[in-house]
């Protein structure tokens, strides 16, 4: 049997079949999910975005699948929910819920993690022509800077090592990194977007402190330089210039990007929670609301810390939100490119049933 003159073989079939599978999953979600349903119940559906970038800009090459969508994919996503809920802006639907006010029954909130320069490039354009609210998640003492979150900093060292010192990739400093499930086959190709979340993942395991110090044993033994790396976080002008337009607040995402788990010392914790809070207010002139858990981690301790000095915060699992879930720690559906490039597959991820 083939196909255009190509021979279908046993594992080709068995991908068709699984995405004829997927797609009519898709179709069924996107018909039927909880969006096309109008509850007593008021319910919140907040969405966690990342980076909006081309598809030929050159940052989306050496970045993860999972932290993209397209300006295109991004206006898309904005038409759509304008069809099914009212797009709010989040503190102002915490405030509401908190103080036991009326909240709209289907209603919608827009989020940006880390606070890269491209949501001032091309989300911050596309939410002014549409007229949407969104909050904005900055690591305060990054913005303006060149430093690099560790993910960025681990694709730029394999890519240089794979670059100019491939025949060193037995060095014992980089042992660290050989996980046997890691894909990457540590050649002289610098790793794909797959093989670079795959590194990612595996090492995710690793305390933050920890992980960057390891980063930067590397870059001591092989002389890698960082002076070379731009910024790619937003700068506190282009912060403010958003704030001014009454469409997008600025929430602390810490300062600088700690998972908040068990680990974390009671100094640490004040500094990350509280002093971002401080900073981001100081630099925008803005009260700063609600808080956003790097990697949706937390502790008992850090859980308290921001119930004290924030109205509201984020987490990273998934689902909607009604009036009984936890104002501290509301729920959201992660988008990206690859499972939500066009309608169908959007309304189906935001439906929270794939």
């Amino acid at each position: 049997m083939s196909v255009a003159g190509q021979p279908i073989t046993a594992i080709n079939m068995t991908l068709t079949v699984k995405r004829i599978i997927k797609r009519a999953l898709q179709h069924l979600a996107a018909s039927y999910g909880r969006h096309t349903r109008l509850n007593d119940e008021p319910q919140l559906l907040v969405l966690m975005y990342h980076r909006v970038l081309p598809v030929n800009d050159n940052r989306a090459l050496c970045e993860e699948p999972g932290m993209i969508v397209t300006p295109e994919s991004f206006k898309l996503h904005l038409g759509i929910l304008k069809e099914y809920f009212e797009i709010v802006q989040l503190s102002e639907w915490v405030a509401l819920k908190n103080n036991g006010g009326r909240l709209p029954l289907r209603a919608c909130a827009i989020t940006f993690d880390d606070g890269w320069a491209d949501n001032y490039e091309f989300a911050f354009p596309i939410l002014r022509e549409l007229g949407v609210p969104a909050t904005i998640f900055v690591v305060s003492d990054m913005l303006g800077t060149r430093k690099q979150f560790w993910p960025g900093r681990l694709a730029r060292i394999i890519s240089s090592i794979a670059k100019d010192y491939s025949g060193q990739w037995t060095h014992p400093e980089l042992d660290w990194l050989k996980k046997p499930s890691v894909r990457y086959r540590f050649t002289t190709m610098a790793p794909n977007q797959e093989e670079l979340s795959d590194l990612i993942a595996n090492i995710k395991v690793l305390p933050d402190r920890e992980i960057h110090d390891r980063l930067d044993r590397v870059e001591e033994v092989f002389k890698l330089s960082a002076e070379d790396d731009t910024s790619s976080l937003l700068s506190w002008q282009q912060l403010a210039e958003m704030n001014a337009s009454g469409l997008i607040e600025a929430g602390s995402h810490t300062c600088n990007h700690i998972r908040l788990n068990d680990e974390i010392d009671d100094s640490v914790l004040g500094h990350e929670i509280v002093t971002s809070k401080q900073q981001i207010e100081e630099k925008t002139g803005h009260a700063v609301k609600i808080f956003c858990f790097p990697n949706g981690d937390y502790s008992d301790k850090a859980l308290t810390l921001v119930r004290k000095n924030y109205e509201g915060g984020v987490s990273t699992e998934t689902g909607w939100n009604t009036e009984a879930t936890d104002s501290c720690l509301l729920h959201r559906i992660g988008i990206h490119e690859d499972i939500a490039r066009d309608r169908t597959a959007f309304l189906a991820r935001i439906s929270g049933w794939i």
